[in-house]
């Protein structure tokens, strides 16, 4: 198995305030982007970072790491951002790929652990998961049983002529297992972690950073 890893890193962050994109910045030693592709680099062979097309330089990493990494420009959309990184892989021909959001960079090793392993066992769409514990309403009225949901996570895990055919037209979705459903092609769940948090707003920054030590 060859399998290499996109770390979207497209967004522009404005909820989290400043002026630098979110995953520009600094918790303790290392940027959020940079805590996000360590975190898949041990089971990568070639690491691809999608960045917005005014700071392609800005998403260098700036940690020392021993896969090659690539940047390139993403799209307007997740989607087409997650096209950009596939088409950089494409003559690499790995079998499998990881797709990671950036933003999670508190993501348990354990988790894409999980990922890996479900993949190497033949499975071929993996997505950690955890239970959704807040109550849920539906916005015009009405309880939804939280026991039926669960919360999506990345990385995602694919191998990479399943998720190549996925994104193989101009759709768009929040995630990258959403379109393989839409394939009809099952997609196996793996546990995923409370710790794994997506940085979004400026909480979250203070979170990640008790999370990272």
């Amino acid at each position: 198995m060859e399998l290499c890893s996109i770390v979207v890193s497209g967004g522009s962050g404005t909820r989290i305030g400043g002026s630098a994109p979110k995953q520009l910045h600094r918790i303790g030693a290392h940027r959020i982007l940079d805590w996000s592709v360590l975190a898949v680099a041990r089971v990568s062979a070639r690491i691809v970072v999608v960045a917005p097309e005014d700071s392609v330089d800005d998403h260098r990493p700036a940690v020392e790491l021993t896969v090659p990494v690539e940047v390139v420009t993403g799209g307007p959309t997740r989607s087409a951002s997650v096209r950009a990184g596939l088409s950089a892989l494409e003559r690499r021909h790995p079998t499998h790929v990881l797709i990671h959001d950036a933003a999670r960079p508190a993501v348990p090793a354990a988790v894409v652990d999980r990922v890996v392993a479900r993949l190497a066992d033949g499975a071929a769409a993996v997505v950690p998961v955890i239970p959704v514990t807040d109550s849920l309403r539906y916005v015009e009225g009405g309880s939804v049983d939280r026991n039926e949901l669960c919360a999506v996570q990345t990385p995602q895990g694919f191998t990479f002529e399943l998720i190549r055919k996925a994104h193989g037209g101009d759709a768009d979705a929040t995630d990258d297992a959403s379109l393989v459903d839409a394939m009809g092609v099952p997609v196996v769940h793996v546990e995923g972690d409370p710790h794994n948090v997506k940085v979004t707003v400026a909480s979250d920054v203070a979170l990640a950073g008790i999370l990272l030590g």
